[in-house]
């Protein structure tokens, strides 16, 4: 199959960068064919929603392009080949949903890019089972319209609703999709009170930073409280989603209060990774006022020993346009720090609270941090110290920020900036600090 090409994408036609697999092509063929003679009223409207639904899933490196008249191109340098194809299968999805109100397996048309022959590329549609697969990572193969041998019929959108999203989003987790009903039970199904740490900045001896955590996680169906660690994938999708709304909404009330502070929101590298998790967070920070984002770094949490760098560095790139800054804590385990270096990190450091009892936090540890950062110009930073001890390492080290009950016990509404020197944390009993 060949499309014409555009001189502005002859680049994306070369063997090096196809050979990535980032580029895919979205077809609008099943719209047209099920519009008919309709077509042409609709067409622009067709073309206004797709490009508002790619809009708000590319990242600032991303690059969209129509290639006739029933096809856009979409080019994701930076990401992996089959994200690329799941972002496109959604894209797919959330455009038959807009003007059918529903969408099967068989309508959606993604195509990879897999050559270029003179001004054309060569394309290779994805099948059925691959889309199916794809749709089970961004978490619409439950949504899928079952085939019945039904036509579906094409409405035309109002001027209004061109330019909205049409599903209800919820505070909690990716509600695209979904009914208002379908969502509020998803976001019943999980409960969860939100906690500030805060974040000592030991340079200054201030806390100017908090940041929010979920903590007494209920789930339905479950008798006692469950620790983020042991969710569901699509639990923990839900609670971080509420962590990072929550973070928002209370720094936005803050700042309204006169009230300033910077705010720190944890993302789960196994939850921001896969495609359906990046694009729910995505679409969130898209929302966020300009003015908040200077205010807002995002913790890469819970990276997996050995990480590959491309992964990580592919999430500072979709973050950094929404914060001030993005950090990611390191694995326990690891005693090789490549993967975090020149990616565009700001600071790295350790969840104390990730070491196993046998193999606790040591001084090493903490002298090995502070090395590697001072050699790359990076901020270093500990969480969850709950030990003098620790506390003693980060002191001799020269680690910069420190967060956890042994500094400041955690507090449900976070009280702006305040003074605290390493005499004051050192002489208080850590019986004190415990909430």
């Amino acid at each position: 199959m060949l499309q014409s090409m555009s001189p502005i994408l002859s680049a994306a036609a070369s063997p090096a960068f196809l050979a990535k697999g980032c580029v895919n092509v979205v077809e609008l063929d099943a719209l047209k064919e099920i519009a008919g003679e309709r077509w042409p009223r609709i067409r622009d409207g067709v073309y206004a929603r797709l490009e508002f639904l790619l809009r708000s899933k590319l990242g600032p490196n991303d690059l969209f392009v129509r290639l006739g008249e029933t096809a856009y191109l979409i080019t994701m340098p930076t990401t992996e080949a089959d994200d690329v194809s799941a972002i496109c299968t959604r894209v797919a999805f959330d455009l038959h949903m807009s003007f059918l109100g529903e969408c099967g397996l068989a309508q959606i048309h993604v195509d990879a890019v897999v050559g270029g022959e003179d001004d054309a590329l060569v394309l290779r549609r994805l099948p059925a089972t691959t889309i199916a697969e794809l749709a089970e990572r961004v978490g619409i193969a439950d949504l899928l319209a079952k085939p019945d041998g039904m036509i579906p019929t094409l409405s035309e959108p109002s001027e209004h609703s061109q330019n909205r999203a049409p599903y209800h989003r919820s505070s909690h987790g990716n509600a695209r999709g979904r009914s208002p009903a379908q969502a509020a039970s998803a976001e019943s199904a999980v409960q969860i009170e939100h906690h500030f740490l805060p974040v000592w900045s030991v340079p200054n001896a201030a806390v100017t930073t908090y940041i929010c955590t979920p903590k007494a996680i209920r789930v339905a169906g479950r008798q006692s409280t469950i620790p983020a660690s042991a969710l569901e994938p699509r639990e923990r999708l839900i609670v971080e989603m509420s962590v990072l709304r929550h973070g928002i909404a209370e720094l936005t009330r803050s700042h309204q209060e006169g009230k300033r502070f910077l705010l720190n929101i944890p993302l789960s590298f196994d939850v921001f990774g896969p495609p359906a998790g990046r694009m729910e967070v995505l679409s969130a920070c898209r929302e966020m006022p300009h003015d908040f984002r200077s205010f807002i770094t995002y913790v890469i949490s819970n990276v997996p020993l050995g990480v590959g760098q491309t992964a990580l560095a592919n999430m500072v790139t979709a973050l950094n346009p929404f914060g001030r800054a993005v950090v990611a804590t390191v694995h326990p385990a690891t005693r090789a720090f490549s993967g975090y270096q020149g990616i565009g990190l700001k600071a790295v450091g350790y969840d104390v609270e990730e070491f196993p009892a046998r193999a606790k936090f040591a001084q090493d540890d903490a002298e090995r941090l502070a090395q590697f950062a001072r050699r790359n110009n990076l901020g270093t930073f500990l969480n969850g110290i709950c030990d003098k001890n620790v506390l003693k390492y980060a002191q001799d080290a020269g680690i910069q920020y420190l967060c956890g009950p042994a500094v400041a016990p955690p507090t449900t509404t976070p009280r702006g900036m305040w003074r605290l020197d390493w005499a004051q944390v050192l002489a208080k009993p850590e019986v004190e600090l415990w909430v």
